[in-house]
């Protein structure tokens, strides 16, 4: 591998070094995976992730293009900047490079504006202030750090995703291959999402530079194959792969602002959940139906994510945007809000928050298994569109507790690597969705509403918000 000697005490590589970076990473692309790989893989996978990965590091130095675009410019620029200086910023978001982004990413500015944001800062700070007397840390959360060191030697992540200390390789695949892949297999066979997925390596990567900033040969290669698969797509996946860029831009609205499907728009944009869509793929694609797997996947992983944002102080909630607007009971409105847009394409809207779930259930950074205590019952109202969306997608109404434990994410983080490198599936949708369900109908979903009081106290710190 690459000498890991950059970014230490704030330096940066120049352009030369990492053309020869790239060079030596393309030399040893045969033996990197043979000898550091964490599992076995099909020939298929092998196959597919060799030459995604050479044609990325091609990419990145230049010696091969697609098209003469600046869509290509930009996101080969882009691509260069993150493996040698990552941040996620103001600046960032304006850069030039966001004349480029995507159809998707342009039509959610509009739906939201300054007042968004300040609606969740605003709804953090009452949350805390006049639900916990001011100790956000009195919220029963998960601290994201501790709890991915607590599982992290014995987490199962894809075979190409070495080395097994790196947060940023584990991210990588946790959540955004793996969970990306499972959300575009409505669209797309197995092994073409999971190839697909790579691509959202390059926001992860962006995006964790503030903790992850000198783990450089890991960004290296993330980026590398992320920008194979903008090679192989082109189009709109070139576009699409920009949108990494501009995770903190702040929209302008323009028709009469909605609360609800302003916080949805505002967090699709921070999550860059743009990526996980069939609009990407094919130009056949409406714009609305593009939409949905976008807004609805940030906004389960909001909902599930809710009490760790608030405990460690960080305003990136939509539900907090949601109160921040005075709403009284955010986490519902929001709730059904989410599932009444899942319907506008059930496949799409389901198969996200399927590929969500099981994200925060079996990844040692959620950790969502730590939630128990009492909680109200179920919505009737939400049951009943879950069990539309469910149907209209073509899956089955199978309600199923999910993990308890960590132990018990096992067998599904086995399917996941088989997902992942053996393009075997083992009912991940069917599965995943059937935890959901069992959420719902039960009414446990309460749990995870930082306005309840019944959740049991999990970790005293927060960290990695």
């Amino acid at each position: 591998m690459a000498s890991n000697d950059t970014l230490v005490n704030g330096s940066r590589p120049s352009d030369k070094k990492l053309n020869e970076d790239l060079a030596q990473l393309s030399k040893n692309v045969d033996e990197n995976l043979k000898l550091y790989s964490l599992g076995s893989y099909s020939a298929a996978y092998e196959a597919m992730y060799k030459k995604t990965l050479r044609n990325g590091i091609k990419v990145l130095t230049g010696t091969v293009s697609n098209t003469k675009t600046q869509a290509w410019e930009d996101a080969t620029a882009y691509a260069r900047e993150v493996i040698m200086a990552p941040k996620d910023s103001v600046e960032r978001a304006s850069s030039p490079w966001t004349r480029s982004c995507s159809k998707l990413h342009k039509e959610l500015l509009k739906r939201f504006g300054p007042r968004t944001i300040e609606a969740a800062e605003l709804g953090t700070a009452s949350v805390i202030a006049n639900h916990y007397d001011g100790d956000r840390l009195a919220i029963s959360h998960i601290d994201k750090k501790a709890s991915y060191l607590r599982h992290r030697n014995d987490a199962k992540v894809g075979t190409g995703f070495y080395p097994q200390s790196s947060p940023l390789a584990a991210i990588c695949y946790q959540t955004a291959a793996l969970p990306c892949s499972i959300a575009m297999s409505w669209f797309l066979s197995v092994e073409e999402a999971v190839q697909a997925a790579y691509v959202s390596h390059l926001s992860v990567c962006d995006d964790l530079g503030g903790f992850t900033a000198e783990d450089y040969d890991v960004r290296m290669r993330m980026v590398a194959i992320a920008a194979g698969v903008a090679y192989k797509y082109g189009g709109r996946v070139l576009n699409v792969f920009v949108d990494g860029t501009a995770k903190q831009a702040v929209g302008n609205v323009t028709r009469e602002l909605r609360p609800v499907e302003a916080a949805m728009a505002w967090r699709a944009i921070g999550g860059c959940s743009t990526i996980y869509s069939k609009y990407n793929f094919d130009e056949e694609c409406s714009l609305d139906v593009g939409l949905v797997a976008p807004i609805v996947m940030m906004a389960a992983h909001d909902l599930l994510d809710w009490r760790c944002d608030v405990a460690a102080g960080n305003h990136e909630n939509a539900v907090s945007a949601v109160y921040g607007f005075g709403i009284q009971e955010p986490f519902h409105v929001f709730l059904e809000t989410m599932l009444k847009e899942a319907l506008v394409h059930p496949r799409s809207g389901i198969y996200g928050i399927a590929a969500v779930m099981s994200m925060h259930y079996i990844v040692g950074r959620y950790g969502a298994w730590e939630y128990r205590g009492q909680h109200d019952a179920a919505c009737e109202e939400c049951v009943s569109l879950l069990r539309k969306g469910t149907k209209e997608a073509g899956l089955q109404w199978a309600p199923k507790p999910p993990p308890r434990s960590y132990a018990e994410g096992d067998e599904m983080r086995e399917g996941g690597r088989l997902w992942a490198d053996h393009f075997i599936d083992r009912s991940l949708v069917q599965e995943s969705i059937g935890w959901f369900q069992y959420l719902i109908s039960t009414g446990e979903i309460w749990l995870f509403d930082v306005l309840s009081k019944g959740t049991q106290a999990v970790d005293a710190d927060a960290d990695w918000a």
